[in-house]
């Protein structure tokens, strides 16, 4: 038995049995013996052991086997993306339509409608190996990149979860600095909200699936009250024709489904603890749901809000001064001051909605940490979702003032890498993988694990392509240039990206496992 397996050993002993709580220094020879097992193990373990303590959640990327899954309904993964979405991120994000591509409201409406229909396939798909495997889910893809490519993934989507944090606090923030009228300085307001994340974030499974069962339901409320006090100032914009609407509709889409699909890279760390047995259809359906209704519903109110701007001075002042908290604070203005300070309230509890979007990059961070090497499995998840967040939370301070930009450079990268990413995922389990076809007991195996060859390859030219059809501030690529839309271009990037990942991977997978049986 390896050292590993003597982990899930001794953690499992310890979960059960009270008395080894204290202990939880045990290992178990190959002929069942129980013995001691060495000091530098020991250490660690007895930390974790301080830390279920404490009440947190200990455990890291070890698979969870079924006899310490709980009756968890997969009624919890609708509320978990319900309240990570139901935010004030995700109405900043909806503001980007009018905002950087000059779109109308109709227009606007269809890429909600439709871009989101389309994105929350990828994050609803992957829930649904939590359960079935008990595996995390940069864990899973280990059984398409192999073991070592896998490695960079997770690299990647640590710096993927690192944004995260660093935007949704951001959006948060704007809205306590709003309600102190300026004189909360924007720096203490990011501090406020991404302490108050990183301490829920960091005591893991339980405690975040415990806080977003809450969360979105106090949100949607406070949202309606927006909506309702801002309605009649929600003017209809036509939107406009010609090659920039058709540019400005493909880029707003390409963030709509980078905001979409970047919950898939995390998805099956949410129900790691269900049974086996649910149905994948349920988890599937509730997984669904929460992803689409919530950030369908508030980007279409960022949306809304963001039309303000363009026939009313009071609402352009607001939002230069003090961006999307001041153009919500303007809603509440003109009813006298017994409106203004409820509308601060609402404001206030707003502000930290987004906390149920950070504590899941937070949380998930600290697992991907443990992807990238062995040694850094061995620190508990706990301490890397410390020092993930932390730097999350310097990140934030330090563009604090720069959301806008922000959302709109990183979330289309998001698209960029793991378009292809996913659709190798994907492809490897509805083709090769079928009917959970997964020998979860080789998670941690690289002889048992394919070369990931015709992963990384796949994804490399994916990735690529992708880029050479971006069109960003900074980097317009040739193809997007050739699209049309001067100097703009027109970014194509996912769609291509997705085709061609599509055509390579069946054969240079097929082709991988004739070459090595993996």
């Amino acid at each position: 038995m390896d050292g590993n397996h003597r982990l899930e050993k001794a953690e499992h002993l310890a979960y059960n049995d009270p008395l080894a709580k204290d202990v939880f220094d045990v290992t178990e020879t190959s002929s069942g013996e129980v013995l001691p097992i060495s000091s530098s193990s020991s250490t660690w373990l007895r930390l974790r052991a301080i830390i279920r303590r404490l009440g947190a959640e200990e455990s890291g990327i070890e698979r969870i086997p079924e006899s310490m899954r709980t009756d968890q309904s997969p009624r919890d993964l609708f509320t978990l993306w319900a309240s990570a979405n139901v935010g004030t991120a995700t109405m900043a994000f909806g503001t980007l339509g009018p905002a950087l591509f000059g779109l109308g409201w109709w227009d606007s409406f269809c890429c909600v409608l439709f871009f989101n229909l389309l994105g929350s396939f990828p994050a609803a798909l992957m829930s649904t190996l939590g359960p079935k495997l008990g595996l995390r889910t940069l864990t899973i893809q280990r059984f398409a990149f192999g073991f070592w490519p896998a490695k960079l993934i997770a690299f990647i989507n640590l710096i993927n979860m690192i944004g995260w944090a660093m935007v949704n606090t951001i959006a948060g923030a704007a809205f306590l600095y709003n309600i102190g009228d300026g004189k909360l300085p924007a720096s203490i307001a990011v501090l406020i909200i991404g302490l108050v994340a990183l301490i829920v974030g960091m005591f893991g499974y339980h405690l975040v699936h415990q806080f977003e069962r809450v969360s979105w339901l106090v949100m949607l409320v406070c949202f309606c009250i927006v909506a309702g006090f801002g309605a009649k100032h929600f003017p209809d914009v036509p939107m406009p024709t010609g090659p920039t609407e058709i540019s400005g509709v493909l880029s707003f889409g390409t963030g709509i489904i980078g905001f979409q699909i970047s919950w898939a890279s995390i998805a099956a760390d949410y129900g790691v603890y269900m049974r086996e047995t649910h149905k994948p259809w349920k988890t599937f359906l509730y997984s669904y749901m929460g992803l689409f209704l919530s950030q369908f519903l508030v980007e279409l109110l960022g949306v809304a809000l963001m039309l303000t701007v363009t026939n009313s001075d009071a609402f352009a002042a607001a939002y230069d001064a003090r961006g999307v908290g001041g153009l919500t604070g303007q809603i509440f203005e003109g009813y006298g001051s017994g409106v203004r300070n409820f509308g601060k309230f609402i404001q206030a509890i707003l502000s930290f909605s987004t906390i149920a979007a950070v504590i899941t990059n937070i949380y998930s961070l600290g697992l991907n940490a443990q992807m990238i090497s062995d040694r850094l499995i061995k620190v508990p998840r706990l301490l890397w979702s410390l020092v993930g967040g932390g730097g999350a939370i310097i990140a934030a301070v330090a563009g604090r003032n720069h959301l806008q930009q922000v959302m709109e450079d990183f979330l289309n990268v998001v698209a960029y890498w793991l378009t292809p990413f996913l659709t190798i995922m994907f492809l490897e389990h509805i083709l090769f993988r079928r009917g959970y076809a997964y020998d979860v007991s080789a998670w941690e195996d690289p002889k048992r694990l394919p070369y990931g060859i015709a992963a990384i390859t796949c994804w490399s030219i994916g990735t690529v392509l992708a880029i050479l059809c971006m069109s960003q501030t900074w980097w317009v690529g040739p193809i997007a240039l050739k699209v049309g839309n001067p100097p703009y271009g027109t970014d194509i990037s996912w769609e291509l990206a997705l085709g061609a990942t599509t055509i390579l991977y069946p054969p240079a997978r097929w082709l991988e496992r004739k070459l090595t049986g993996l």
